[in-house]
C-alpha cells in the first residue's frame, strides 16, 4: 500500500521523481513523505530487462499515476496525483 502525505505545497504536479541507471538510483526529486521512494523501487525492479529499452509506461497505484521512460539503460520514473491525469 502506497503511504503518501503531501507536504506545503500539495499543488504540485509531480510529488516524486527519479532518474536511475538500470536499479541504482542516480537522483530523485520529492515532494511528499511517505514510501513514495521505496515504492519506486520495487518499480524499478520489476521493470523488464535492459534488452527491452526505449519503452513508456504509464499505470496507477491507489490515487497516483506512475509514468515510465527508458532511454538507452537510463530510467526516468515520476508519480503525480491521478486527477493530473496521464
Amino acid at each position: 500500500m502506497l503511504e503518501i502525505k503531501l507536504e506545503k505545497s500539495s499543488s504540485l504536479a509531480i510529488l516524486y521523481a527519479l532518474v536511475a541507471l538500470g536499479t541504482v538510483v542516480l537522483a530523485k526529486f520529492a515532494a511528499v513523505t511517505g514510501n513514495a521512494g521505496a515504492m519506486s523501487r520495487r518499480i524499478l525492479e520489476k521493470l523488464p530487462p535492459e534488452s527491452e529499452s526505449n519503452a513508456r509506461l504509464c499505470f496507477s497505484q491507489d490515487r497516483y499515476i506512475f509514468h515510465v521512460l527508458r532511454s538507452d539503460g537510463i530510467t526516468f520514473l515520476c508519480m503525480a496525483n491521478d486527477t493530473f491525469g496521464s
